[in-house]
């Protein structure tokens, strides 16, 4: 059936006839060989070739590895029962094509984890989509993934078991053996999406492992069966009792035709709706009751042909309708490749059993019996005919999938303008935007919205051109298309649009995000070649050129800039391996520097940066992922030498938990695990003092750990979190007069994250009440303002913060004081150091010394507020203030005015003779003037104080993870000031300037000497924070792949082997029924993770694979710091305090990255390396 560019064209108007499906399924898996026979279906390759030609893999390096690595698209036609007819599918007619013709656009995406960001792009794109699952190895680690993506994209969702005849040929399996290992696939799915639904699983690490824990907790129970039943019952007849299902909630079953069973390679595909026709005349009955009862535990009586329940007592002995109407004869089918046996005459009898025309004899007189029996099913189960026409009933088309799908694709309202106000002419068109795209619109009158999900580089010369067009002037050079779908409206050649970015504010007039462009040229995506539209309606999928200037990676274009932009991509993992490039010949470099940045819009997920030392750095998912990158840099977009350093792993900054802090022998034995104080402050942590250089303000810092649970909750939030604080630091508007949006608002998610946070602290077994209060207190999060890391907000006076005592309570021989030279100390101090600076103290005006303490007043600053707590649903919110802003803003003016009292009470403390309203304070008094701009410049600079050590830790400048700071500053006043100054800054003649400089002089805050008062905040906040780190049981943490490992018996102890040199924790290890294969799960570490695959195939010769997915960060039970003292620590430890011979390798791991980037590192150097070194020797 070969289908040309103007009937797909026409059949693009016909919205209720288009379905958009994308491919998805874990690496090898079948997808691409699938997307062949859907594609020979079309007449644009040869059936022969499918499975074999991989049309869809355009690039080299696909068809070099094997596998997928972009997501391309293709627009195929399919003909209900086209497949099947006697004369074949060449004899639909074009009248027929228009008139019952349905448009498939098909995406086939990655397997590979490297990929996912492919994955986000074609699901985005999609209405519907074929999960596609090994019948051999069931679900794997990244159908977890797929199958997470198109739930969170709302895409519908239909189940293809695929290579079902490796159940026949290589495991030999009985047909009631392999029906029960289908129904366990389909049972493990469901599982996965019902998971989905209750949000039980945080991660997607967790939900891989959850099925087998299901699994054995179902195998320890005995099950009571539910069906049998009374025989009287069991004599009924199908149509009056009907199937019974057995989860009303099931996403997939076979019986509602959304599972298809297949076996690409043979090119066939079956759904139960095919027998059921089959069947029903000779049974007498009705094909969708049949078709019901061919899923289930249901047989046929021989002696009433009537269709029951199986027995308990029966089950495993009866077959079930499913094996012995469907699975049967394709079993005999597949005897014909049995050794010895006559295919010829096996197949004849199939042929002449089930009447099927068409096939020719020399096909059956082939010497190849599976080729002869390939012809013999592709004919009798056509692959094309059950895979699209499950899409055409099960998957909806785009006006179905709009009203679903448009919660997720736009903001709400009220998220999407920050805080800004609405004005009814936006209101107006906002609400017109979002109709249109909820109905699919394709009217003219409808506004033109688009989705932009990735850049496609093309050649100039694979560009298809119009009649009496000019040709391109490079045909190498690499032109950018813009490929996405048409959500509403109609896009048309040469139509002038505006291009959004995914930060863009309508409401905002002050915005220039918006780019102005012309869509210059239409394309038609068809596998690996294009052809032209002049236009394309709603519903469609396309790529367009002329907007390469204007978007760099995703946008959303639009006929009018009153448009909310459609919500960013979320993606499944993230760019953790890093490797530096450089030009071997330093004359490249702006080639190079050209060639990044087209790489950089060419993927959606690799990252390019550049280093304060000018290093160029190129970020990917993982290690293929990194080596395609840098292929294409080479080979495409560059087109120079590079040289590439190591693999660069990230890894974040931590402190000990308490419970890791007693098992590990190391922290008791002489860490800087342990706190200098007792009691409650040595549980949560060393207090570290840090005064400002002019002494007028005190700082301290507690730092203590948050539980991994917590901070891997943070991280997957870590966009939710962004969009709080953007919302929170917006210009404030009036958000009581915004209309409702249709999504689900982001404070939504942010109180389902906040209930999942305060779930973890009633859960958690030591420090229960004490995390509770904390959540209650959290002023913000970084690093980024997104971050894993709280910070509290303070207390006014010395309360503190429910179970957390003041910081000022604490004794002064348990405050860590810093002095100036340890404030500017930038490298991590060795233990010795470290409790030397525990009883340090210092001279001058640091404040350090009992006798100099005592000598100043203190004035407690009441810092921040529970902002995040607040928008996390875990306090109340002022229900008198119309927004969040606002209510911080009160908040904060409050604190100032109170500072101001304190203040005026401690101006007349030696004044009693002063009137009572001098001292009293309001908004527009000296006093209160100077105590706002004192509290603003202590707490924003408290807050970049944060920011800054958060995101760049004391050990090796790398991002902290999983703390929580516990801050409380005070100003210090000299008495004899305050004494002095009294009449002069509270004269009644002076005027309000004069009285405001006179107060700051009080205060003493010599920002002529050490510059302004907020950046002496910030300096001494940063230097505080990254201290209590180092005093609070410094730790690594490292990021943890979630490996799922396949191999024979053969290969199983070189498996272990490999594991056991990359320091990898087994979870578990299962034996796969029916066959030899055994399934390792295991945590490997990132920076263990580098050939890990390579070298697995290279020691078990190939018998096992290996599949890798980022699953959460893990500290590193070792203390970098740890170093043996007497001979049994020695004797047992090892000279580095990690078994003899073996370095400490937390040490190792931190010197290697401050080596790399330019830090101190505690390392011996030969000065001299030529001078001989002669020692005296006495006789």
């Amino acid at each position: 059936m070969n289908v040309d560019t103007d009937l797909i064209a026409q059949l693009q108007q016909h919205k209720d006839r288009i379905r958009n499906v994308c491919v998805l399924a874990h690496v090898d898996h079948g997808k691409t060989t699938i997307s062949d026979h859907l594609i020979a279906s079309n007449g644009l390759i040869h059936p022969k070739l499918a499975g074999e030609l991989r049309y869809m893999d355009s690039k080299e390096e696909e068809q070099a590895r094997g596998i997928t690595m972009k997501s391309s698209s293709i627009s195929l036609l399919f003909v209900p029962g086209a497949a099947t007819r006697p004369e074949g599918p060449r004899s639909v007619s074009a009248e027929e094509k228009l008139a019952s013709g349905v448009l498939i656009n098909l995406i086939d995406s990655p397997g590979h984890v490297d990929f996912c960001s492919e994955v986000s792009t074609a699901a985005r794109l999609s209405d519907g989509a074929f999960v596609v699952v090994d019948a051999v190895e069931g679900v794997c680690i990244q159908t977890h993934a797929v199958l997470r993506q198109a739930w969170e994209e709302k895409v519908s969702m239909t189940l293809i078991i695929n290579k079902i005849d490796r159940l026949i040929l290589k495991l030999r399996l009985m047909p009631l053996e392999a029906y029960e290992r289908l129904v366990s696939i389909v049972a493990h799915v469901n599982m996965i999406v019902s998971s989905f639904r209750s949000e039980k699983f945080i991660s997607e690490a967790d939900s891989v492992l959850a099925y087998e824990d299901a699994k054995a907790a179902g195998g320890a129970a005995e099950q009571e069966d539910g069906g049998g039943g009374p025989e009287g019952e069991d004599e009924a007849a199908m149509e009056e009792e009907g199937p019974v299902e057995q989860d009303g909630e099931d996403l997939f079953s076979p019986a509602k035709g959304n599972v298809a069973f297949a076996s690409a390679h043979d090119g066939w595909a079956f759904r139960l709706s095919q027998f059921a026709e089959m069947y029903a005349t000779k049974m007498g009955c009705k094909a969708s009751s049949l078709e019901k009862a061919l899923w289930g535990e249901y047989t046929l009586q021989p002696k009433t042909r009537r269709i029951v329940r199986i027995k308990a007592s029966l089950r495993g002995r009866v077959n079930p309708l499913f094996v012995s109407l469907a699975l049967d004869p394709i079993w005999k089918a597949y005897t014909a490749c049995d050794p010895g046996e006559d295919h010829v005459a096996i197949l004849g009898r199939v042929i002449q059993g089930l009447g099927l025309q068409g096939i020719p004899e020399r096909a059956l007189s082939t010497p190849d019996a599976r080729s002869a029996l390939r012809s013999v099913l592709r004919v009798w189960l056509p692959l094309s005919e059950a895979v699209l026409g499950m899409a055409k009933e099960c998957l909806p088309s785009p006006p179905q999938a709009a009203p679903e799908r448009v919660s997720r694709l736009l903001p709400s309202r009220k998220d999407a303008l920050k805080g800004f106000e609405e004005t009814p002419q936006l209101a107006k068109a906002l609400i017109k935007v979002e109709i249109a795209i909820a109905t699919c619109d394709a009217s003219e009158k409808a506004p033109t919205v688009v989705y932009i999900s990735k850049m496609v580089a093309v050649p100039a010369s694979a560009l298809p051109r119009f009649p009496g067009e000019p040709g391109p002037v490079d045909p190498k050079e690499e032109n950018f298309l813009a490929f996405g779908r048409v959500f509403s409206g109609i896009i048309r050649q040469g139509q002038a649009v505006h291009v959004l970015p995914s930060t863009y504010n309508p409401a905002d007039p002050t915005t220039s995000e918006c780019v102005p462009a012309t869509a210059s040229a239409l394309y038609l995506m068809m596998g690996r070649g294009l052809e032209r539209l002049p236009y394309v309606p709603a519903g469609n999928i396309l790529a367009i050129s002329g907007l390469d200037h204007a978007i760099l990676k995703s946008a959303t274009v639009s006929s009018t800039p009153l448009c909310r932009p459609i919500a960013p991509l979320l993606f499944q993992t993230a760019a953790i391996v890093r490797v530096a490039v450089e030009p071997a010949h330093p004359g490249d470099m702006p080639a190079l520097a050209e060639g990044l940045r087209l790489l950089h819009r060419a993927d959606p997920l690799v990252q390019v940066s550049v280093q304060d030392n000018g290093e160029h750095v190129l970020a990917a998912a993982g290690e293929v992922h990194l080596e395609t990158c840098v292929k294409d840099l080479r080979e495409r977009f560059a087109k120079v030498e590079m040289i590439v350093s190591a693999p660069l792993v990230a890894f974040r900054e931590t402190i000990v938990e308490p419970q890791e802090e007693e098992e590990m022998v190391t922290s008791n034995v002489g860490g800087s695990g342990g706190g200098s104080g007792g009691g409650t402050a040595a549980k949560l942590g060393s207090v570290v003092e840090v005064t400002t250089p002019s002494g007028a303000c005190t700082i301290r810092v507690r730092a203590s750990p948050l539980p991994a649970a917590m901070a891997s909750i943070l991280d997957q939030n870590a966009d939710n979190l962004k969009a709080a604080f953007a919302s929170n630091t917006a210009s404030g508007g009036n958000e009581g007069g915004q209309g409702e949006g249709s999504s689900r608002s982001a404070a939504e998610d942010l109180e389902m994250l906040g209930k999942r946070l305060q779930n973890i602290a009633i859960e958690h077994p030591r420090n229960s009440a004490l995390l509770q209060q904390v959540l209650k207190r959290v002023w913000l999060v970084g690093p980024k303002r997104c971050g894993p890391n709280f910070l509290l907000a303070s207390l006014e006076g010395s309360t503190g913060i429910g179970t957390l005592p003041s910081l000022w309570d604490i004794p002064l021989q348990n405050v860590i004081k810093l002095s100036k030279q340890q404030r500017d100390q930038g490298r991590a101090p060795s233990t010795a150091s470290l409790l030397a600076a525990a009883g340090s103290s210092s001279a001058g005006g640091d404040l350090t010394t009992n006798a100099q303490y005592i000598q100043y007043i203190h004035v407690p600053v009441q810092l921040g507020n529970a902002e995040i707590s607040r928008r996390l649903g875990l306090v109340n919110i002022d229900a008198t203030s119309s927004s969040a802003a606002a209510a911080a803003a009160v908040v904060a003016e409050q604190e100032a005015i109170d500072l101001a009292t304190r203040l005026s009470n401690l101006s007349f403390v030696n004044d009693t003779t002063a009137p009572s309203t001098a001292r009293a304070t309001d908004s527009s008094s000296p006093l209160t003037e100077t105590a706002r701009y004192v509290h603003h410049s202590i707490e924003s600079g408290v807050a970049s104080g944060f920011e800054l050590a958060t995101a760049a830790g004391p050990l090796c400048d790398e991002p902290m993870w999983g703390l929580t700071f516990q801050i409380e500053a005070r100003l210090n006043i000299n008495p004899a000031v305050v004494q002095n100054g009294n009449s002069d800054s509270y004269g009644v003649d002076n005027t309000s300037e004069t009285k405001r400089s006179s107060n700051i002089e009080v205060l003493q805050l010599l920002e002529d000497v050490y510059g302004p008062f907020s950046g002496q905040i910030t300096s001494t906040a940063r230097q505080a924070v990254r201290r209590s780190v180092l005093e609070t049981g410094p730790r690594l943490a490292e990021a943890a792949f979630l490996c799922e490992i396949t191999t024979s018996s053969e290969g199983l102890s070189a498996v272990y082997a490999v594991l056991g040199r990359r320091r990898s924790r087994v979870l578990r290890e299962e034996m796969r029924e029916g066959s030899d294969l055994f399934t390792i799960h295991a945590y490997l570490p990132a920076e263990a993770s580098f050939g890990f695959a390579d070298e697995l195939r290279r020691r078990s010769s190939g018998a096992a694979s290996a599949s890798l997915m980022l699953s959460h960060w893990e500290r590193l039970g070792i203390d970098p710091f740890f170093v043996p003292l007497t001979d049994e620590e020695r004797e047992e430890f090892g000279e580095e305090g990690q078994g003899v011979g073996a370095p400490n390798l937390a040490k190792r791991l931190i010197d290697a990255v401050r080596k790399r980037k330019g830090l101190a590192v505690e390392q011996k150097v030969v000065e001299f390396a030529t001078k001989q070194r002669t020692l005296a020797r006495k006789v």
